[in-house]
């Protein structure tokens, strides 16, 4: 009581002390950045060898390039990253081999014969053919100087360097290409290769034919495995494993009957509405002028709405987990095929339009006839050449508007006109065929979702912040989390720019869990005693799930080591395999017969037919190269001894000589075979030998 006097009597003090923590507060924050930044530039996303990566150019060229884009924004981020990497890489690499693209080359790639694939992908006309008229336009725009709003020369400017990347790669390519050559050597080895088949019988013996406690695994079966395997599982980057807990927040019968009220407060307007679809659109419904049949319709309430009056009102029902509200509009039996014909004109356009109501007034007026116009006028290249004929198909083929007018609203002779995502249709339609002769019911929908409310939101966060608060580390998570009957899950290693956390799929919430997990103050075994919060999926205001996070071990890059197996499911599993195939090879007792090894482990012995060196898959196998190479060693009769190899222990023989056709004069084809695959593979791995031997510091995390 006596401080807070002094400083009733003193305010100077007051302001004094806000000033003071202010000024920590900044303080505090320029220190924090200055630590998470380093001595690097803040505006340096990384560095590829000497080329260095800025922020600005990198987000200038994410919202010229992906300003509509509908992928995920840490995906597009990762591809953007990809490109300033790749495209460095090409650049050095053609500084260094002393190639180019030049002014006239880069002209043509944009607006001559020979088009980029860059232009070829985003100028493109309603046919899908690259857009000529739009691309002259531009030209003549940058020759004229009348190009001159900022964002599209900018855009333009960007995609420049794009083409530049792309082509520069693809001399590259064609450079290594053409120093591919096949001996004669290699084309016999590729037709032996193809060619030469045998059979042969075989037992597997899977793995799962030993617990765990019968092949127990020491630290001395994981150095062995590395001696076996170097390099095997060395790792360029470093990798963290999380273990996490998931509270799901279901909705509570409470939230049910708050859903079931809301959607009751709307049955008496829409009981009364003129205009039911308005309604119902108003106020969040559907009504899509469609008619379905009993199939169609949620099997506890197609009868009603197939039995009651139209106009009447029927529900609420629960439909799956949404309370629902229908008004029967119509009912009528629908054709459950039609025969039509159509002009298309491209655009949904006022000229369309135009064009579309000209050639109706001729129909109408007998002075042309449909197929003739048809021919003359449609846009559609399918069924224009056919006089606009698209054949017989049955209800939901077309877009709802086109099949609406053809099913619903058509008489057979007449002429109707409607706008589609396509442009302006002229529709006649010459047949119908009824087979079923089922009712339909044509349904206007209020709909309200069962969603958790605020008071089940809370209880769940409540649950997992306590579950947080008590967890230590990893072990206690396990434990606490398992009198809760929830299990603790663990998601494949972690690199610090990853945004997809496997079970818990890729988002915001996804990502910050990973930046927590590579924050330099999180150790292992650590707890995250914030909460990660993850939205509904389906776009629903409301969380939909609580993660609490622990670090379970960290994976620094370079060499494998005993710790790394260990930490990594997959290495893990294999050496653990690798010893139980051991045991099963010791409890083996006779090996030289196969019934007898089949009879032992109570399996049976299969046939492999047709075998040739490219063909490694085993049924119920898999691929199992290393056990079919064994086999082409072995003459018929002759039986192996006991192999381990991916999914179990084997023991394999020929039943057959091996076949091979004598070889042929000319062998051209094989010699292209062999160059195209070693093409395709240059192709497929060039830029990731380019980035594994360049010098790459990639400071993302840092800021994304």
């Amino acid at each position: 009581m006596a401080i807070i006097g002094t400083i009733r009597k003193n305010g100077w003090i007051l302001i004094v002390m806000m000033v003071l923590a202010l000024g920590g507060f900044i303080l505090m924050d320029v220190v924090s950045n200055s630590q998470r930044y380093s001595a690097g530039d803040v505006n340096s996303l990384g560095k590829i060898n000497d080329t260095e990566v800025k922020r600005d150019e990198f987000e200038q060229y994410e919202q010229l390039i992906y300003t509509n884009a509908r992928n995920n924004t840490f995906q597009v981020r990762a591809q953007i990253w990809d490109y300033f990497l790749e495209k460095a890489l090409v650049e050095q690499e053609a500084k260094e081999i002393g190639i180019g693209v030049g002014k006239k080359e880069l002209l043509d790639l944009q607006f001559g014969d020979n088009i980029s694939p860059v232009i070829a992908e985003r100028f493109r006309d309603g046919n899908g053919q690259i857009d000529r008229a739009t691309l002259m336009n531009i030209k003549q725009n940058i020759e004229g100087g009348t190009f001159t709003d900022p964002t599209n020369r900018a855009y333009w400017a960007v995609q420049e360097k794009e083409i530049v990347k792309e082509r520069l790669q693809d001399k590259i390519m064609k450079m290594i290409s053409k120093g591919v050559y096949t001996p004669q050597w290699e084309a016999e080895a590729a037709f032996k290769d193809n060619n030469t088949r045998f059979n042969a019988t075989y037992v597997r013996i899977p793995f799962s034919k030993v617990k765990d406690e019968e092949a127990p695994v020491t630290d001395a079966d994981y150095k062995a495995f590395l001696a076996d395997n170097p390099g095997l599982y060395d790792q360029e980057d470093e990798t963290r494993t999380i273990g996490f807990v998931a509270i799901e927040v279901i909705p509570t019968s409470e939230d049910s009957a708050a859903a079931r009220n809301g959607i009751n407060a709307l049955v008496d307007g829409l009981r009364a509405a003129e205009n039911d679809s308005a309604y119902v659109v108003a106020n969040g419904g559907t009504f899509d002028g469609s008619y379905q049949p009993k199939s169609a319709l949620p099997a506890g309430i197609a009868d009603t709405l197939l039995r009651m009056p139209v106009k009447s009102v029927v529900g609420p029902y629960l439909n799956g987990n949404v309370w629902t509200v229908a008004k029967i509009m119509d009912r009528k039996i629908v054709a459950d095929s039609v025969q039509a014909r159509h002009i298309l004109r491209q655009g949904a356009t006022p000229a369309s339009e135009k064009t579309i109501d000209s050639l109706m007034a001729l129909l109408n007026s007998k002075q042309a006839r449909f197929d003739s116009l048809a021919v003359r006028n449609s846009q559609d290249p399918g069924s224009g050449s056919k006089g606009g004929d698209l054949g017989w198909f049955a209800p939901g083929q077309m877009v709802p508007e086109f099949n609406n007018v053809c099913f619903y609203e058509a008489e057979i002779g007449k002429y109707y006109k409607v706008k589609t995502q396509f442009g302006w249709h002229l529709i006649e339609v010459t047949n119908r065929k009824f087979i079923k002769n089922e009712a339909s019911v044509k349904a206007a929908y209020l709909t309200k979702a069962v969603e958790p409310g605020n008071d089940t939101q809370r209880a769940a966060k409540d649950r997992a912040l306590k579950i947080a608060q008590q967890a230590k580390n990893l072990d206690d998570l396990s434990s606490i989390a398992g009198k809760e009957n929830l299990p603790v899950q663990y998601a494949p290693e972690l690199k610090a720019n990853d945004f997809n956390i496997g079970p818990l799929g890729a988002g915001d919430a996804s990502r910050e869990i990973v930046r927590w997990t590579f924050d330099e103050k999180t150790d292992e075994g650590a707890i995250s005693k914030d909460i990660f919060t993850y939205r509904d999926p389906a776009g629903g205001y409301f969380d939909s799930r609580y993660v609490v996070v622990g670090l379970k071990n960290i994976a620094p890059a370079g060499e494998a080591t005993v710790a790394t197996l260990k930490a990594n499911p997959r290495a893990d599993a294999e050496v653990k395999n690798r010893k139980k195939g051991e045991a099963i090879v010791g409890k083996i007792k006779n090996a030289n017969d196969m019934n007898a090894v089949a009879a032992q482990f109570g399996l049976k012995v299969d046939t492999l037919t047709n075998v040739s060196m490219l063909q490694t898959f085993v049924p119920n196998g898999g691929s199992e190269p290393k056990i079919i190479g064994h086999a082409f060693a072995l003459g018929k009769g002759k039986v192996s001894k006991p192999l381990i190899g991916v999914s179990g222990v084997y023991v394999i023989s020929p039943i057959t000589d091996k076949t091979q056709p004598p070889l042929p004069p000319d062998l051209t084809m094989f010699r292209r075979q062999v160059a195209s695959t070693a093409n395709s593979a240059i192709r497929m791995s060039l830029m990731n030998t380019m980035k594994k031997k360049a010098e790459v510091k990639d400071n993302r995390s840092r800021f994304f």
